[in-house]
Parts: C-alpha cells; structure tokens; sequence
C-alpha cells in the first residue's frame, strides 16, 4: 500500500500566489536594511579617516600656526616626499633628537573637516585604536548573528526584524552625539550587532515567503542593495566632510525601518510550525488579496497546514529525541559536532580548507575595501568602485560556478584576487590609478569568491554536520574581517606595499588550499560523515533508456 502523499508548505504557499506583488513589497523592505547594513559597514574609512597630520610645536595648537620656517627647524623631514614627519619631532630647534608628539597633533583638513581620529588623537601610537574601531564592528556582527538567529526561532522572523531595526535607528543616530572613543565604539558594536539581525533575519523571512521558482534569484539579488550602500556611503561622504553630520547624513534613512512594524507580515511557514495557524491562515489570505489569488476554504486551508505541520514534527522527532534539552546540554552538542568535523581524515582535510578559505575571503574582502582608500588619491572613488564592482561580481558568481564547477570557480578567483593585488606592489607609489584598477580587480575577484563560497559550503559537509560546519565556517570569516583593518592600519605605515603583499599571499594559498576540497557540482550531496571517509561523490547522469543513474567517483 503506498504512503499517503505528504503536504509540503510550498504547495500551502502555492495558493496564496508564491512570487507575487506581496513578495515583492516584502523584498523591497529588504532593500532599505542592505542599503544601511552596506553604508555603516564600511563608514570609518569616512567617519574614521586619518587626515594627513603632523607633530604641533610647542605652543603652536594654544598660538597662531607655525611658519615654514619654524616647521623646518622642529619636524624631520623626508627628503623622498618633501613632507614633515607625522609622528616625531626635534628635541629643540634644530636639534638632532626626536621625540614624540608630546605637544599634540595639527590635522590637514583638505580631505577631512574632521574625523574622529583628528577628534580623539588616534594616530601614531595610538592607530591601533582606530583598526579596533572596524574590528569591533565586525565582532558586533558576529555577536549580532548569533543572538538573531535565536531571537528569531524563538519569537519570530518579523519581530526580530523589527526589534533589530528599532535598535539599529537608536543605536546608529546616537553614535553622531557620542563624547568619548568609548562611547563611540560601543555604540558602533550595538549598531552592527542590531546590522546583522536586520540584514540576516529580513533574508530568512524573505526567503521562507517565496516560491522555489524564485528563491535562487531573490538570493542572488538580495545583496546588491548592500553594494549601493557602499556607493551612497561615498556620495555622502564626499559632500559631507565632518564626521558627526556625516554619520547623522547615512543614519537617518534608518528611520524607514520603523516601518516594519506595520508593514513586514509574519512567516507564515514559522507560524505553522509554531502551531499559530490562525494567525498563518490571517497572513496568507493577506497574501492572496495582494496577489489577487482566490484560497480554499478556511476548513480545507487549516487541514493542509494542519497535516504539514504534522509530518514537519514527526520527521524532526528523530533528530532531537530530548527537544526540552537544557543550555548546557546544547552547548555540549554544539561542542561535540564541532569535533566531528575534524575527528576523521578526510572530514578534518574538508574542515580545515573550508576554515581557511572563509577566513581568507572575508579578510580580503573588507582588506581591499579599506586599503583601496589608501591606494587611490581619492578615496571617495576608492570605496565608490568598490561597492560598483560587487554588482557584476555577484552576478556573474551562479553562471559561473554551474559551467565550470564549484571547485574551479574557487580557485580561478582566489588566484585572479592574489594576483590582481600582489601586482599592485610592482606599480610606483606615485601612480595612482594602476593601483586602483588592480585593487578593483581584486574587489571584484573577491567578491564573487565570497557569492560562491556561500553555495559550496552547503554542498560539501554532509547533511549531519551541514549547520555545525557553515557556521563554523562563518565564524572564521569573522576572525578574517576583525583582522583585516589591523593589517591595513597596522602594517601600511611600515610600508605602503605590505597590505597588498599579505592580501595577495592569502588569496594564492587560498587557492591552493580551494583543490582539497571536493567538487559538488552536479552530484549528489553527502549525508554523512561516513559517505565523506568512503569517498562517495557521486555524479548524477542520463542513462541509456533515458532514467537517471549515479555514478561512483
């Protein structure tokens, strides 16, 4: 006797219309959280530039300014660039001892009317402050995703949505008004943190509310929002020189967010699951009003969500048999799966290239982004070209990966990022758009190593430790970001060409590293541990008499 068929929520869905004008209301609120996650993700190469800056004499920042004259007696001078140092000056006029800033700092403002490194003095031995204004940012995110996602299995995509986005509104005009470094970088952390629940959570809820027919493109395109906020951050940038306008300029659009509330619908599949299906029947005939779609009746369209919610609970019974398990109980799960993934050979070869190919991505990423500033005499254009670039990238990374492969994919970009960016050390410093073009080039190569790498990962853990190894994975690509403006600020005064040499380097191990991982494309996913230590990849063809058959590899 067959099993009865099984009710699956895309057919639920189906009936309300699953790719019409109430999907594409949904998705266009998502534009306005990319746009502000992309602008403020980027905004201390602006909010935090370093103005081109020297040591004050003594008595000169409480005086007039100093004349040539007297500069030439106090400053060191490089004879190569023609300009005084920026960190040290003469014990005396005309001294042969140098000695720190011990007077303060005058800031050129030709670029910068002010930026919170002229503001709080973050320069010099004090630069490292600076990088930890970006790092903080990105460990925000991190932090952000990870309580999100909590938030919203357990209270819901929309209400996370809307509570991260209050707070972002909050958090984000409030950093234009703060009085101390401190104030400013905690701030700026509760930003990102409430960024990554907007940005992660809206993705969650937008895809859970489209058809299958349309999901691989709404994902494709979801990220291009972020890209425009790179660009608007630049525009704004350009016109609005003083950092606490500035930030106030890219930070109240955010107010749109407060719109959530009486805009955003409820998942309707996490209400089902949830067993609120008056509340689900509620959201999907608002659904079918805006698709101009006709729904069975209330009886028949509560049995359906009734029967998936069903079969949805019966299935996942076996995998948490203990569903009341306590926090510590969770922790040790969470623990002992992050073991599997390199207790066995060939589980620990996949781990430890997908560890290092994320972390290797997300450094290069927002490396590049930063250190494009510093490689192009406009900085304004820099980070302009650098939100440009992303669009065709990602475009081009789904084509891409299904005509020659995951694996080739990964590898040809990874190289074309390192190589693209090692060559910028053989431009002269004085040539700045050679620079330029190849730190583009690296951007985009970058940028569409990280759209690919976001699909293979699903595809080569197996479908036990899938979870456990993308968020391991994702985890190291955080560590990549929070290092990255420590390389750009840190090594760059050493020599304007270590940045690039570190970010090329990385990107040609990552490549090499890309080949030891598997190639998934076309073949059947594995769902264990043990199909990953017995080697079976298997391609999936077209056999003689027109069915399909799998063959080993």
């Amino acid at each position: 006797m067959a099993a009865p068929r099984r009710i699956q929520f895309e057919e639920i869905l189906r009936l309300a219309g699953d790719g019409g004008l109430w999907q594409v209301l949904v998705f266009v609120w998502s534009v306005i959280g990319g746009l502000m996650t992309g602008a403020h993700n980027v905004s201390s190469a602006f909010v935090g530039g370093e103005p081109e800056h020297r040591c004050a004499l003594p008595g000169e920042l409480a005086n007039e300014t100093a004349s040539e004259e007297q500069l030439h007696l106090w400053l060191p001078y490089n004879n190569a660039t023609g300009q005084p140092a920026s960190c040290e000056r003469w014990d005396a006029a005309g001294g042969n001892r140098t000695l720190g800033c011990d007077a303060g700092w005058v800031y050129s403002r030709e670029r910068f009317h002010s930026t919170i490194v002229s503001e709080w003095d973050l320069v010099c031995g004090r630069r490292w402050m600076m990088s930890t204004v970006q790092a903080s940012y990105m460990f925000g995110i991190f932090c952000g995703a990870m309580i999100s996602g909590v938030l919203s299995d357990q209270f819901g995509r929309r209400r996370a949505v809307c509570c991260s986005g209050v707070l972002f509104v909050i958090s984000s005009l409030a950093t234009a008004g703060a009085g101390s470094y401190a104030a400013f970088v905690t701030l700026r952390f509760i930003t990102a943190m409430a960024g990554s629940g907007v940005f992660g959570c809206m993705f969650i809820l937008t895809m859970e509310v489209m058809g299958p027919r349309w999901r691989a493109l709404v994902g494709l395109i979801y990220q291009i929002p972020f890209s425009f906020g790179f660009m608007s951050l630049s525009a704004a940038a350009y016109l609005v020189r003083d950092w606490r306008y500035l930030q106030l300029v890219i930070s109240a659009p955010s107010v749109l967010m407060l719109g959530f509330w009486w805009a955003l619908p409820e998942s309707p599949r996490w209400l089902i699951m949830q067993d609120r299906l008056p509340e689900a029947l509620d959201v999907l005939r608002a659904a079918a009003r805006r698709n101009k779609r006709t729904l069975p009746s209330d009886e028949e369209m509560m049995k359906m969500m009734a029967e998936f919610r069903a079969d949805e609970v019966k299935e996942s019974a076996g995998d948490d048999e203990s569903g009341d398990r306590s926090a510590l109980q969770s922790c040790a799960n969470g623990v002992c799966e992050m073991f599997r993934l390199v207790r066995t050979p060939r589980m620990r070869r996949i781990s430890l290239a997908s560890f290092y190919n994320w972390l290797v991505v997300s450094m290069i990423y927002y490396g590049v982004t930063f250190n494009s500033a510093d490689l192009s005499s406009s900085p304004y254009l820099a980070i302009f070209l650098a939100g440009l670039v992303e669009i065709p990238a990602v475009l081009i990374s789904v084509p891409l990966i299904n005509r020659i492969g995951r694996r080739p994919s990964m590898v040809v970009t990874h190289l074309l990022t390192g190589a693209a960016i090692l060559c910028i050390m053989a431009v002269p410093r004085w040539l700045a758009w050679p620079k330029l073009v190849l730190g583009m080039l690296g951007k985009f190569a970058a940028s569409a190593a990280f759209g690919i790498i976001y699909l293979y990962t699903a595809e080569y853990f197996p479908t036990t430790l899938r979870n456990a190894g993308f968020g391991s994975s994702s985890t190291c690509a955080r560590i990549g970001s929070m290092a990255a403006p420590y390389v750009v600020d840190l090594l760059s005064p050493v020599h304007w060409t270590i940045p690039s040499c570190v970010f090329g380097l990385a990107g040609v191990t990552a490549a090499l590293v890309a080949l030891l991982l598997p190639e998934t494309n076309g073949r059947r996913l594995p769902e264990t541990v043990a199909d990953i230590e017995r080697g079976v990849w298997e391609r999936v063809t077209p056999a003689a008499n027109g069915e399909m058959e799998t063959v080993k590899l």
